[in-house]
């Protein structure tokens, strides 16, 4: 058995309806507190961010999930500190590969490169009280419930309460040290 080619490859604008299509998909409209919006505010997006860690400029990333060839989701870092040492991770995968492990691959292919930055203390994330997979997902990685805010988000209408999740260099290192 051969394990899927998975890549995160630089995002770039011709990955917009992709990204489009995938905010679409009901699962993400459920799970995630996606506010509207447009083609070009997402391709904005794509453009103000960058895949090159080494910009000492850039304070926001994004990468596209590649499988096989194929877009099937994206990865973005961003609100970087460089002198707090802190960043924020989101990911979104299409509907069709979820359930497989391939956004745990994803993030953790991310969190490599993001905590080769020396200066890099902690990520965090953010996820719907009721959106599972996604607190699967930060648990398999190390990250550490902190908190929850409560009736945070708005999802389809209804108030959602919103988890913090964090991961600190240690526990990551710790982490990779026993695999």
């Amino acid at each position: 058995m051969t394990t899927p080619d998975l890549r995160l490859v630089p995002a770039l604008p011709e990955h917009v309806d992709l990204w489009m299509a995938m905010r679409e998909e009901p699962v993400s409209r459920r799970l995630m507190p996606l506010e509207p919006s447009s083609r070009e505010s997402l391709l904005e997006r794509i453009q103000e961010a960058t895949s090159d860690l080494s910009d000492p400029k850039a304070t926001s990333f994004r990468w596209m999930v590649e499988l096989d060839g194929h877009i099937i989701g994206t990865v973005a870092a961003r609100e970087l500190s460089r002198f707090q040492g802190r960043i924020e991770i989101g990911y979104m995968l299409s509907s069709a590969y979820h359930g497989r492990g391939l956004g745990t691959r994803a993030v953790a292919m991310a969190l490599e490169r993001l905590f080769e930055w020396p200066f890099l203390h902690r990520v965090w994330l953010t996820t719907a009280a009721d959106n599972l997979p996604s607190q699967g997902l930060a648990r398999k990685l190390g990250f550490t419930l902190e908190g929850v805010m409560r009736e945070h988000y708005l999802i389809d209408g209804q108030r959602k309460d919103q988890q913090v999740w964090g991961l600190l260099r240690s526990e990551w290192e710790t982490r990779r040290s026993r695999r």
